[in-house]
């Protein structure tokens, strides 16, 4: 009898031991294939293309980016461009008008679509301090023009900085920061946008210190992600979340935190209406799954955070397509991008490229329905569209 104990007592530590082996093993990559079409030249100036942001819209998809001159001129070096696709194989550059000193400069760097209809934010540096002076731009027509506003409505005094653009059944909302704290940007037409700030949701507090980084439609209301810390913790950020049901209010909301550093960058919604935000935990990145109820689970780790850095760390897109989530990540040295099913088990996708970090470079996925990336190395904008390989 004592034999067969210890015979039993071994086999559950070998299973045991397997068991922790097969948790600590790496994730199956997911395997795709991709097919890369060409951009063709954006007409104007000629110039090197570089690609920032893409999504799906109305009849096909955009690709939004700029031309960096090869001659560039004391007051110009860029130039804004646009891309339109009906099947993300053939291109077509999109007529651009601008008539703001700022917008016909700018780089297209981020773009949402609303019932059908895109909008699109583009900034470029410079003036007395530096500082990105930022641009939005509407759809006019066949013709990207761009919007004529004062110059507190991005910039000014309170102003910090701004974010991504997404879209919802009900407009267009922008995430940045204020003096203040978080601000948002929200419009449902395209030509203007209503600047939120110092909205008692989103003003700090006096001992809090908050940064929002990204936002979403979750179905029933806006949610803008970020993170916080309290004095003396600035080191040691919680993941934060503030939700609206119209761009104009908003209340905060406590995210699950561990141990370290964490910080929210991006979320989207899944199809069953669960909601994935994405974003930094220490030395790798962090997914929180909130419920249809409302509750967010325990954060779950994936990747990781390479120990000499190009550039900062950081989730540079998170899209739902029809393979699942997928998200774009700087890992600091290089660009990875990472699937999932339900937010909480993550696995590496194969891409054609991976970009180092760098101000110039950068890896996006496309929000829409198929898979559409945009890769820029530093060596001109590429488009691939992904299928899953057929197992």
């Amino acid at each position: 009898m004592r034999s067969l104990s210890l015979v039993a007592v071994a086999l559950v530590g070998a299973l045991a031991l397997a068991a922790c082996e097969e948790d600590q093993a790496p994730p199956e990559r997911l395997e795709m294939t991709w097919a890369q079409h060409t951009l063709p030249p954006h007409p104007g100036a000629p110039g090197r293309t570089v690609v920032r942001d893409a999504v799906e819209c109305g009849d096909g998809w955009w690709v939004a980016g700029a031309v960096f001159l090869d001659r560039p001129t004391e007051t110009r070096d860029t130039r804004p461009a646009l891309w339109f696709s009906a099947d993300r194989e053939q291109w077509e550059p999109v007529p651009i008008d601008t008539h703001t000193y700022w917008g016909r400069r700018a780089i297209l760097n981020s773009i949402a679509c609303s019932r059908g209809r895109i909008a699109v934010v583009g900034a470029r540096s410079g003036g007395a301090h530096g500082n990105p002076r930022v641009t939005t731009f509407w759809l006019d027509g066949d013709t990207l023009v761009d919007v004529r506003t004062v110059f507190t409505q991005y910039g000014g005094v309170s102003a910090t900085n701004v974010g991504p653009i997404a879209g919802g059944p009900t407009g267009w909302l922008i995430t940045g920061n204020r003096t203040s704290g978080p601000g948002v940007w929200f419009t449902d037409d395209p030509r203007g946008f209503t600047l939120v700030e110092a909205e008692p949701g989103l003003t700090d507090d006096g001992d809090l210190e908050s940064l929002a980084q990204g936002a979403g439609w979750t179905g029933e209301e806006w949610l803008v992600v970020g993170a916080g810390a309290r004095t003396g913790r600035h080191l040691e950020p919680d993941p934060l979340a503030w939700t609206s049901p119209d761009g104009l209010t908003w209340t905060p909301e406590e995210m699950p935190s561990t141990e370290g550093a964490q910080d929210a960058h991006r979320v989207t919604r899944l199809d069953d209406g669960t909601v994935v935000a994405v974003g930094r935990s220490n030395d790798a990145y962090a997914a929180w799954v909130r419920d249809d109820d409302g509750s967010w689970q325990d954060p779950v780790t994936f990747g990781s955070i390479a120990d000499a850095w190009r550039g900062a760390p950081y989730v540079a897109s998170l899209a739902t397509t029809t393979v699942g989530v997928l998200a774009s990540v700087s890992t600091g040295d290089h660009y990875e991008l990472w699937h999932t099913s339900d937010g909480r088990e993550w696995q590496q996708v194969d891409v054609p490229v991976e970009p180092q970090t760098a101000g110039d470079h950068t890896l996006m996925v496309a929000a829409g329905g198929e898979v559409l990336v945009v890769a820029d190395a530093g060596d001109g904008g590429h488009v691939w569209a992904g299928s899953p390989v057929s197992s």
